[in-house]
Parts: C-alpha cells; structure tokens; sequence
C-alpha cells in the first residue's frame, strides 16, 4: 500500500510522535500492531510490503494485512484531523464559529455574541473570509431576532457594512486568482502558440478590473497581484517588472509571516519565483542571500523538505553557472543526487528537467563526459514532456558540444539533423538556432585550426548580437560562452 508509506513518510516528527499518543490511547494497552506496523513502515525507504510480511510472519495480524493497513490509514487520518485541530490556526477558527453555534442553539446568547466577537477578531487577522461570511450569518440572525445587540438600525449598518467588506476583500482575490490561473495555462503555449497571439490573450487576462491596481487590504491578495503580474510580464518578456514584482511578493510573504505567525506560511515560493526572475532580468546582488535563506530554511514536513531542495538546487546550479563556478556547482550537483536520486524520490517534472540538464551541463564543463550522458539520457530518449521545453531543446544543442569535445565529429551531422527536427516540432527553431546549428556543421567539416578558429569567432560575434528571450530560444548564454571559449 504505496498510499499508507507516502501518508507516513509526510508526516512531520511532531505528527509521528503525536500519533504515538494517539494510537496508545485508540488500542488496548496490550496491542501495540499499528504501532509496530507505522514504525516498521516508517523505517523504510522504499516500501517493501514482503519485507513487512517477513517482519510479522509470526504476529497474528499478518493473516489480514490489508485490513491492518487500511485501519491504520484510516487511524492516522482521524489523528491528523484532531492535531490539526490542536495546533493550526484554520480549524481553531472553525471550532470556534461552531462554538459559537452551540452556544446560540442552547439559548446562551450573551456568550455566543462574545464567541462571535473573538472568532470574527481571528477570521480578520488571519483573512478567513469564507468563515467570516458565515459568522456574520448568524450574527445577523441573532440580531434580527433580538437575542443580541441593540437594535438600531445603526448597529445593523455596521454588520451589514462589515459582511460586505469580507465578501469584497474575498471576491477580490478570487477574481486575481482567475486571471493567474488563466495566465497559469497560457504558459504552457509556449512553443505551441505564437508568441503574438500568448502576447494578445495574455493583454486581454490582466485587463480585469481587479488587476488594475494593488488591493489595498489582505496579504494573500496583494500577495497573488504581484504573482499575477509576475506571469504577465514572464509571458511577454518585461523582465526588469518580473523582476520587481517577484521582489515585492517577498516582502509581502515575510510581513505575512510575521504578521500572521500561526498561520504555518513557508517563503519558499516567493524566494524561489525571485530568484529565477534574477536570472532572467540578470540582476544578481541579492542572488545568494537569498539562496543561503532557502538552503537554511527549517522545513517542517518532508513534502516542504523536498520543495526546499528542488528550489535550492534550480537555483544554485543556476547560479554557479553564471558565475563559471563549476566546482562549487558540482557540490550541488552531489547534493541533488544523494537527496533526490540515490532515495528515488519523486517530485515535478519541470524541476527534474531542468535540474538535471544542468547537471549534465556542468559535468559537460568539468569534462566529466560519461556523467553529462547519464544526466541527459532520459531528456535525449524519453518521448517530449510538455514542461521545461526550452530545456529539453537546449540538451539537444549541447549534445553537439559534447560530440565535438570528444572529438566525435563524424556523429555531429546526425545529431544536428535531430536537433533541428525537434527545434521545429516544438516551435523553437528561430534565427539563433538556425545560425547555431548551420555554422556548426561548417565548423565541424572544416580541417584547418585557423579556419575553424575564424569560423568560431565568426559565430561567436553573430550569437552575441542577438537577442534571446529566456522563453523563447534554445539557445543561451552557456552555448555562447563555449563557443567562445572554443574560438
């Protein structure tokens, strides 16, 4: 049962040690199975349910292991649910709103008004607008009632004014997440579509009234404009304002967290999307703080954990590979296979594309050619994955970089050929990488150093008056610098 290892291997160690007490309090004192059985699971690092069998062979339970698993599965859900409701700020609100149900129901009015002043003070605090329009219903019924408040039209005003004020704050943001969500889609275009159509839809999106200026309440709100903001000007390649809005969304995070302490926030995102707009607009100051701030984070479960290390590893491979710092960047290149593929962990596609092509880049550099492959064997061999595609062209123009440090230039014209035909299947076949691919081949047919020298220096100054858009060319800056190096 893969479901019930992932359930336990996500569970922070607080969680495990709670649902210790837990299942000591649902069993008999005597019948320690489910905590054997979570501990023998939680032991594994792969799951092997023969292994488990073997393990019990001589319990009684082994006879109906299905049932012993599904029960615990089920035992750990119910101890989750109540953790929740112990220690994360949600659920508090929620009881409270139900508290406060009670207490209407039983007649105790005077304290239910009270509740429903305390949860609506939280619910504010914390931006849960949802609860709050349902704590304002009742509010509203006790008052129209006459079970609490005075009864003035006055007082009335100012619960109805508060109750619209929520749902605006919440259509608000609803509204912004439509337009993200639009622009979300958009970006898998990319390639498919014209850049002037994405360009066209994209203008449309953010033309919404609620994207014309920054909410002026709420930090989840302001928080999702300058992420919207940020895909607009990623889609039509403005990277100094991508770059901006990124930043913004990492103070907005950081005051959000301070501001709302139980609420279990983590800034990784933000931090993640501000450094790859760091890249991008090639603004590189504050690059390493920031990174550092990833790398130090203290995860609390191994889902945020993993989310953690793929974010570090995009971005200090990135990183170091601008800065030509290869060594440094084949730390992390280590780092990224003891954490991710020595255990088989799983996570998004997109980030394993791109970690792992430059993986292979920095192997490439480092003249580690038999690891380059490895790194790009599933990229080179596995059909098109429609994320990262930009990446998935660039391994076909280093696989030609690779072939020529070898020395195998008899393999080069095949491989160009492979290039150019999925460079055009996938819409990336533009002016730059025409002029790679073409003087390339002449380059790897000319015989004479001087020639080919002049040929190189040729290519090198044409590459680098182009512009390349980081969406849009398979062609980068690491293309152009070795052939730089090369000429």
């Amino acid at each position: 049962m893969q479901s019930l290892f992932s359930l336990i291997h996500s569970l922070s160690p607080s969680e495990k040690r709670y649902f210790k007490l837990f299942a000591l309090r649902q069993v008999q004192s005597k019948n320690t199975n489910y905590a054997k059985v979570f501990d023998a699971i939680n032991e594994q690092d792969a799951y092997d349910e023969d292994a488990l069998l073997k393990k019990f062979k001589k319990e009684t339970f082994a006879k109906q292991f299905g049932v012993a698993k599904n029960y615990l599965f089920s035992m750990i859900l119910s101890c989750m649910q109540q953790y929740n409701e112990e220690n994360f700020i949600e659920w508090k609100i929620r009881n409270m709103f139900l508290q406060c149900k009670i207490l209407a129901s039983k007649g105790l009015d005077e304290e239910a008004a009270k509740m429903i002043y305390k949860t609506k003070e939280l619910a504010w605090q914390y931006e849960f607008y949802y609860v709050l329009g349902d704590i304002m219903t009742l509010e509203k019924y006790l008052f129209g009632n006459f079970r609490i408040g005075e009864p003035t039209i006055e007082n009335y005003m100012s619960i109805d004014k508060e109750e619209a004020h929520a749902y605006e704050i919440s259509n608000i943001h609803q509204q912004i997440g439509n337009v993200w969500h639009y622009l979300t889609l958009l970006e898998l275009e990319i390639g498919i579509l014209p850049q002037s159509v994405i360009k066209q839809r994209a203008d449309i999106y953010v033309n919404a009234l609620y994207m014309k200026q920054e909410p002026p309440v709420s930090f989840n709100a302001k928080y999702r404009f300058y992420a919207t903001w940020s895909l607009y000007y990623n889609l039509i390649n403005d990277q100094q304002r991508n770059y901006e809005c990124c930043k913004k969304g990492v103070l907005i995070r950081e005051e959000q967290i301070q501001q709302q302490p139980l609420l279990n926030l983590d800034p990784l995102a933000p931090y993640y999307n501000f450094l790859i707009s760091c890249e991008k607009a090639n603004r590189w100051d504050e690059f390493e703080f920031y990174l550092q701030k990833i790398y130090d984070y203290n995860a609390p479960t191994i889902e945020i954990n993993i989310r953690r290390m793929h974010n570090y590893c995009w971005c200090g491979l990135m990183y170091y590979l601008y800065q030509k710092q290869y060594e440094q960047a084949y730390k992390i290149v280590e780092e990224y296979k003891t954490f991710f593929i020595d255990k088989k962990v799983n996570f998004r596609k997109d980030f394993k594309i791109y970690i792992e092509t430059c993986c292979g880049l920095i192997c490439l550099f480092l003249k580690k050619y038999k690891e380059t492959y490895n790194w790009w064997n599933d990229i080179l061999n596995k059909p098109i994955n429609q994320v990262e595609l930009r990446s998935q062209a660039s391994v076909r123009l280093y696989l030609i970089m690779l072939h020529y440090e070898e020395g195998n230039f008899e393999t080069i014209e095949y491989v160009r050929k492979q290039a150019k035909k999925y460079l055009e299947q996938i819409s990336l076949y533009h002016e730059p990488e025409k002029l790679f691919l073409k003087l390339i081949n002449e380059i790897t047919n000319t015989m004479e150093k001087k020639e080919k020298k002049e040929k190189l220096n040729f290519l090198y100054q044409q590459l680098s008056q182009l512009q390349l858009s980081i969406s849009g060319n398979a062609v980068n800056k690491f293309i152009i610098d070795w052939v730089a190096e090369k000429k």
